[in-house]
């Protein structure tokens, strides 16, 4: 029986699987070394704000993958040899394959900033990156969210639930800039600081993070020099 398998159990993997299965009856293993079942990371951040448990964030109930006979594997694909078609994984015996689908997904970008790889400096997209930002964010006060993305809005939302103060640093003259023309984009800035308590720095960047005694980050430093105090 001809096998596909699938590296990567996110939205583009398991609809790939789904597809596949409604369309043959190829033998189909999913790989993903975030988590054993797929979940919606859209969701991630109604669970940090307890609206939800992480479980609710399954579309599927545990017996769909059996039941379209799915075959899932937790574990990282260390290596890949495209002659033999075989996969060599960390914890598992190697895997061979007929067809291979990587949907492996992105991970946030970096860009160099001095002090980027502190704790307490991060990104959200993975259900690891959520377990972090429920670490790196007990007890602070204060956290800088550079760029005013979606992304970046939702996780401003999710630090307010704790009370947690956020400045946001964002390049253009107003929010979403690309976007919104000049009064769209007031009326935003307007609505996210006195309705959320939010702090806007428009037209300015990051140049550094600072670390304090134990290599937490404490504060940034931006590209017109002004220092703001955070732990996240």
């Amino acid at each position: 029986m001809e096998h596909v398998v699938i590296i990567g159990n996110g939205i583009s993997g398991v609809t790939a699987a789904r597809h596949i299965r409604k369309n043959s009856d190829k033998r189909i293993t999913i790989i993903s070394s975030e988590t054993k079942y797929f979940f919606s990371r859209t969701a991630l951040m109604y669970v940090y704000m307890g609206h939800m448990p992480f479980k609710d964030t399954q579309p599927y109930e545990p017996n769909f993958w059996k039941k379209n006979r799915i075959e899932l594997v937790q574990d990282i694909v260390l290596s890949i040899d495209y002659d033999k078609k075989e996969l060599s994984l960390k914890d598992s015996l190697p895997i061979q394959y007929d067809q291979l689908v990587l949907a492996v997904g992105s991970k946030p970008n970096k860009f160099g900033w001095k002090g980027e790889d502190l704790s307490g400096v991060q990104g959200l997209y993975s259900k690891k990156d959520l377990d972090m930002m429920e670490e790196n964010t007990k007890g602070i006060t204060e956290a800088v969210i550079v760029g005013g993305g979606l992304i970046g809005v939702e996780m401003a939302e999710m630090l307010l639930t704790r009370n947690i103060n956020v400045t946001f640093l964002i390049r253009e003259n107003r929010f979403w800039g690309g976007v919104l023309p000049l009064e769209d984009g007031l009326l935003v800035k307007k609505q996210l600081e006195k309705h959320h308590g939010l702090t806007l720095r428009f037209e300015e960047e990051l140049e550094e993070v600072l670390p304090d005694e134990e290599l937490k980050v404490k504060e940034i430093i931006t590209k017109k020099g002004e220092h703001i105090s955070c732990q996240f």
